[in-house]
């Protein structure tokens, strides 16, 4: 398992692979990306997080604003800042 900690890649650089790799595990629904909590934390642990359970409840939380239990649309944009702040960074393609 890559380590998406500590990468020195720009900030906009990481942000898109962040995303590609949410997409990767999302499912799409009349073109747009949809992650359930499962989703996000088959996600979360391909990014190496220590408790990938938690972290998909986490986001879920604060990010699922619409609070129907799945992340789906401008909130992918915000799910990518909060694994971001999070301190998740990559320094090669997947």
């Amino acid at each position: 398992m890559q380590s998406w900690f500590g990468s020195s890649s720009s900030s906009s650089d990481n942000k898109k692979k962040l995303k590609e790799v949410f997409e990767q595990y999302g499912k799409k629904s009349n073109d747009e990306i949809r992650l359930e909590k499962k989703d996000l934390k088959a996600a979360f642990e391909h990014l190496g997080a220590l408790m990938p359970g938690y972290k998909a409840a986490s986001a879920l939380k604060y990010i699922d604003t619409d609070k129907i239990g799945y992340i789906k649309g401008t909130e992918l944009d915000a799910l990518v800042e909060y694994a971001y702040s999070s301190g998740y960074r990559s320094n090669s393609l997947f």
